[in-house]
């Protein structure tokens, strides 16, 4: 027997009873416990703590709210707590989410335990589950809520009876029609609402199936009038009978109207039909046969109404004896049967005359009572004189569009041609325009020079031209007859179209018959002279449209005249080319700007003799192109050129890269070395970022070009060398003798001539030059043909500063040579700091741009007002009363 639990006051009947209480507590399957006035759990049972999953040993003498609640304080409201204050059973119903997640409700009973006193010394709480019956009550409230809204939704009126005929309920709908509300009708009669009482009292009843049909009844409204209404009704039973009547009403009173008025109109149906200057026809869907049929329809058929009725329409019409489905031939009728609704066709027909028409034939569907199509009428429009109209319009707007569009772009050639600055822009537009203007078709052109003896090349146009014409050439030069089209071309003087078509073609073009089944040739003509021969040709069948070509000839009349000047103005520029070709470049190093005039003038200078030469300028300017330039110029060209790059050694190895060393002479010189100048006897030593060897280097230095010996390092014997010497520095040497970092006597050494090469930003007209070089170098690196750059790209890379200099220009445009994959070079395929950095804002302000011009140049020559106000080309006391109008000072302003 378990422990007792029960208070010494609390009155038991003897230990059986309590054990038998016990046991009762300890197996029933709801959760029970006991608590103290303090909240306390004195007991709980198995049920109780398999809810929330706790032992009773750690339920028993623990806080409720704390065990059960996970709280810190009494719940605000604590049923239990009514329990102690007032001592009588308290019900409510409680929602919780139990340790395993489910969420469930119960309904808790707790009642108090009182001692002989009266007191209320324990409650005892008693949890039923009502998950279940909460969810069927929801259900069920759904349920109604949604048949309750289906009723008032419902289009038709609607009432519930008791068994004495009284309204119990009526939705919106029904209480609409009469003008009531609801508590009007409540309880009424509802032959009360009726025009007839005695009438509707002696149809209301009921068929065995519980089932009344009344085909119409008269209600009377509240203020005034009645409506028609078509009433069924259904008995409502329970399991102890008839319990009363549900009934659904629905207003015919517009039925009523709209039959009245097809009862009239049924007297001039034959006259309505008759009148209808369409052919119709109503057919029945399931047979296909003709029900009725109008007078025009008739006419068409050329027969008689009984020959055309309960005949079926594909028999009549077309003289089959089967349906057009069966023929594969969409059937409107079958459409409209199947989907009930409207269908639109064309279809051709012959006449009573034999004589086609084209039809516009609808069908419209017939619904019986229950939405099934009973019937299809068949409508006929003729509308073949439309279809012509319509062709003829269509074919006079096309034309229209196309003489539209070729206006259109004769102006834009016109207004092109101006921008057009090559020949080869120029022939790939007119190539594009007559691939729009003849598809599938080849055009070639063919252009004399200005001396007019020799075809053009258009090396520079798409490769899909320069291979058309060089196969035509090739052909041409095979049977020799360059000379003799060159001679054709120089005799024409008017201008005529030639087709292959064409019973007499000249000699000296037959070829071109041999190539094309089709062809079209068109000169080019300006001033009554020939410059030039535009040819179209294909292997396709057919002709070219003499309106076509007749356009294309007056694209060649528009464009002869710029054609003929760009030949001549490309010659010129050649014979420019050549005359230039040697100040445009000096040995590997491009440029023809006045500055890179100079640089070569100097190289010739100083070439052939042996001073030392000291090159100065930018990173990435070309110094020691330079260098080499003087080494191949001068009597020393049959030596070697040995560089020797200075910043890139530390001193102590710069030291034996130079002068060599002997062998042990340091840890790891296991054989002898010849140095630099060693293998610069009898050429050029090139010292390249001479500024940046240590001073004990600069000592050795000065004293090989006093006397031009040296010693190894780690060696004792002198060793001379007939060596020239060519140093170069981005440093400014004097800046550096000043800050004691460069020898004095060696600066003065070095600096017996000076070749001082420009920034790329000084002289930016070398930079479209430099460009086509750079293109040039690297399309035949990478096997490609890129004939140009535009000028739109070309300013781009002339407002760019290049930092880098012609270093930087040169990789800009490997990078854009390799992104490029057509013949020209477009602003996507440079890299992007150049596309960005060229991007620079102008003002609208002319003040601001004059202060943006200042402080660009201040801060490209570090603030030094002389050089500043020499390349502003104004004096200094105007840049100073420009500065401070300005107020620019190099501690505010950045570049």
């Amino acid at each position: 027997m378990e422990t007792r639990f029960w208070f010494t006051d609390f009155k038991m009947v003897d230990g059986t009873n309590e054990e038998l209480l016990v046991k009762g507590f300890e197996t029933t399957s709801d959760p029970l416990a006991f608590y103290d006035e303090n909240y306390r759990l004195i007991r709980v049972n198995k049920a109780f703590a398999t809810l929330f999953r706790l032992s009773a040993h750690q339920l028993v003498g623990e806080y409720c709210y704390k065990v059960i609640y996970k709280r810190d304080s009494r719940c605000e409201m604590c049923h239990a707590g009514e329990i102690f204050r007032i001592g009588k059973p308290q019900i409510w119903e409680e929602k919780r989410r139990l340790p395993n997640g489910r969420m469930r409700y119960f309904e808790v009973y707790t009642s108090p335990i009182q001692n002989h006193r009266g007191y209320t010394t324990l409650a005892v709480m008693h949890r039923h589950d009502i998950t279940n019956q909460k969810r069927n009550e929801n259900r069920w409230e759904n349920s109604a809520r949604k048949y309750r809204t289906i009723v008032e939704m419902a289009r038709e009126g609607i009432f519930v009876l008791d068994i004495e005929a009284k309204v119990t309920y009526a939705n919106t709908r029904f209480l609409k029609m009469l003008g009531y509300t609801l508590e009007e009708v409540k309880g009424q009669s509802l032959f009360d609402f009726m025009s007839n009482y005695a009438l509707a009292r002696a149809k209301f009843e009921r068929t065995p199936d519980g089932l009344v049909d009344i085909r119409e009844m008269r209600f009377e409204k509240k203020e005034g009038g009645h409506f028609v209404a078509q009433m069924s009704m259904s008995s409502l039973k329970d399991n102890n009978g008839f319990v009363g009547t549900v009934g659904i009403v629905t207003d015919i009173s517009h039925l009523k109207g709209v039959e009245a008025k097809l009862r009239s109109a049924k007297e001039f149906n034959e006259k309505i039909i008759n009148s209808i200057t369409d052919s119709l026809i109503v057919i029945d869907p399931e047979t296909y046969n003709i029900v009725q049929a109008n007078e025009h329809f008739l006419k068409r058929v050329g027969l008689e109404l009984p020959h055309v009725l309960t005949k079926a329409c594909y028999e009549v019409m077309l003289g089959r004896s089967s349906p057009c489905e069966t023929y594969g031939i969409k059937c409107p009728v079958r459409t409209t049967a199947r989907n009930r609704q409207l269908a639109v066709v064309e279809r051709s027909y012959r006449d009573s005359q034999g004589i086609e028409r084209t039809l516009e034939v609808t069908t419209y569907p017939l619904l019986d009572s229950q939405e099934n199509v009973n019937l299809v009428i068949r409508l006929e429009h003729d509308i073949t004189d439309r279809r012509k109209m319509e062709k003829t319009l269509a074919s006079r707007t096309h034309e229209l569009e196309k003489t539209h569009h070729q206006l259109k772009t004769l102006f834009e050639i016109s207004s092109h041609l101006t921008a057009m600055g090559s020949l080869e822009e120029l022939v790939q537009y007119i190539l594009k325009t007559s691939h729009r203007i003849f598809p599938g078709s080849e055009s070639l052109f063919f252009i004399l020079n200005t001396e007019k003896d020799r075809i053009l090349s258009l090396d520079g146009s798409n490769p899909g031209l320069t291979s058309s014409l060089e196969r035509i050439k090739a052909r041409i030069e095979a049977v020799g007859g360059v000379k003799a089209l060159v001679n054709y071309l120089n005799s024409i003087e008017h201008s005529k179209i030639t087709s292959a078509k064409d019973l007499n073609i000249p000699p000296e073009i037959e070829f071109i018959s041999e190539i094309y089944d089709k062809w079209s040739g068109l000169p080019i003509m300006m001033h009554q002279e020939c410059i030039g021969y535009f040819l179209v040709g294909s292997n396709q069948s057919g002709d070219y449209a003499p309106e076509d070509l007749h356009f294309l000839h007056a694209i060649l009349s528009q464009v002869g005249g710029h054609i003929r000047h760009l030949v001549l103005l490309e010659s010129e520029i050649n014979k420019l080319r050549q005359q230039v070709k040697e100040r445009t470049s000096y040995g590997e190093m491009v440029g023809m700007s006045k500055a890179m005039q100079k640089v070569y003038n100097l190289i010739d200078l100083v070439a052939d003799s042996d001073v030392t030469v000291l090159i100065s300028g930018e990173s990435g300017t070309g110094k020691e192109l330079v260098a080499q330039a003087i080494h191949l110029k001068g009597h020393r060209h049959g030596g070697p050129f040995v560089v020797a790059h200075c910043a890139g050694f530390s001193p102590t190895l710069l030291e034996s890269e130079l002068f060599g060393h002997e062998k042990g002479a340091f840890t790891g010189a296991i054989s002898r070395k010849k140095g630099r100048i060693e293998r610069a006897n009898e050429g050029t030593l090139f010292f390249d970022e001479i500024g940046d060897i240590s001073p004990a280097t600069q000592t050795l230095l000065l004293r090989f070009l006093e006397n031009h010996l040296f010693e190894r390092v780690g060696g004792e014997r002198g060793i001379e060398a007939d060596v020239r010497v060519i140093a170069a520095t981005n440093r400014n040497l004097q800046h550096e003798v000043q800050a004691a970092r460069f020898r004095k006597d060696l600066y003065y050494r070095l600096n017996v001539i000076t070749v001082h090469l420009p920034p790329l930003r000084e002289r930016k007209e070398d930079i479209p030059l430099l460009t086509h070089h750079f293109i040039e170098k690297h399309c035949l690196g990478y096997g490609k043909k890129i004939g140009r750059i535009a000028p739109e790209e070309m300013q781009i890379l002339m407002d760019y500063d290049w930092p880098g200099n012609v270093r930087q220009l040169e990789n800009a445009l490997n990078h854009a040579v390799v992104l490029a994959q057509g013949d020209r070079i477009q602003k996507k395929h440079l890299p992007k700091f150049v596309a960005e950095g060229s991007a620079m804002p102008i003002s609208s302000s002319l003040a601001e741009n004059e202060r943006q011009l200042i402080l660009r140049v201040l801060n490209e020559y570090k603030w030094n007002k002389y050089k500043a106000a020499h390349h502003l080309q104004i004096s200094r006391s105007t840049l100073y009363s420009k500065m401070h109008r300005y107020n620019m000072k190099p501690s505010t302003e950045t570049v």
